[in-house]
């Protein structure tokens, strides 16, 4: 489930974040069902420039955000307890979050942001867990090893590539899991479905010679060769990817169409829901894998 709340739930920014990468970010409270929630926020430009045309197109961002929480919520991923999106004013948002705001818009600043919010859970993602404060190259190769090692260990990692396999997750990397144990928290879905110049019914696209890929499982096959094509895990991972077909049927559809009936009207959610499905073939990325079901 996701809130949709109006600026008046908005209760005042926190200190920042001491890691923000390149999206607008900052910390805030937000009062959610009556109780005051420490969350994330990032805000979100109405236009963006196209990586394929470089024009401004719609940026769809907040709907993959929206959309990554409630089918991870579906297919028992774990996610940040609360979280949903926020209409705020640009006065109510940090100055440098406003200047970052300037870099990925497509256009002149707007009046108000739509906005994600989700929870602060109290841990640090791996990166931070595993690489924060290191200078020193040959330490610094060795917390990459550990930050490798987690990744390998955690039980719940082939479901997460699976999972960016049929979203097509263009962007998942250590940054944006969190270190909870046992599972890995997921957060930030804004390039599901490549990038979010998607229109529905077609994946987005960014550009000539830009080929789709899972970046988790490059990441890990990078520092341990070819550890997502041994078993067990690659017998893991298509468990996973059949069962999200079960999942998106008894839950995700639903919840999906929830979601995208605040953006779009019931054809245009159609054309969602089917590229959706046509993603869900076991037997085809059981082929892709190298294996058969």
């Amino acid at each position: 489930m996701i809130h949709t709340l109006s600026s008046d739930a908005f209760a005042g920014a926190l200190r920042a974040p001491k890691v923000s990468g390149v999206s607008p970010l900052f910390r805030a409270k937000i009062r959610v069902n009556g109780q005051s929630v420490r969350c994330y926020v990032k805000p979100l430009p109405d236009l963006i420039e196209c990586p394929a045309t470089r024009r401004p197109v719609d940026n769809q961002e907040i709907i993959n955000e929206a959309l990554g929480y409630v089918l991870a919520e579906a297919c028992d991923c774990r996610v940040p307890e609360v979280a949903g999106v926020i209409l705020l004013e640009r006065e109510k948002i940090p100055q440098q979050v406003v200047e970052k705001l300037k870099q990925v818009g497509a256009g002149p600043l707007q009046q108000n942001y739509l906005c994600w919010f989700s929870q602060d859970m109290n841990h640090p993602n791996l990166v931070q867990k595993h690489m924060g404060g290191i200078n020193l190259d040959f330490l610094q190769q060795r917390r990459l090893k550990r930050l490798v090692k987690h990744l390998i260990e955690a039980p719940d990692t082939p479901k997460v590539i699976a999972f960016d396999d049929w979203l097509f997750n263009s962007d998942r990397h250590p940054g944006n899991l969190l270190a909870s144990t046992p599972e890995l928290t997921l957060i930030d879905h804004g390039r599901i479905l490549i990038y979010p110049n998607w229109r529905p019914g077609k994946l987005g696209a960014c550009g000539p010679g830009y080929t789709p890929s899972n970046r988790l499982r490059n990441f890990i096959d990078t520092h341990e060769p070819n550890w997502s094509a041994k078993l067990p895990k690659k017998s893991e991972m298509i468990m996973a990817y059949n069962a999200f077909a079960v999942s998106f049927r008894d839950r995700g559809e639903a919840a999906a169409r929830t979601v995208l009936a605040e953006f779009f009207d019931a054809l245009d959610i159609d054309a969602i829901i089917q590229l959706l499905q046509s993603r869900h073939d076991p037997a085809a990325y059981a082929k892709a894998s190298g294996m058969f079901i």
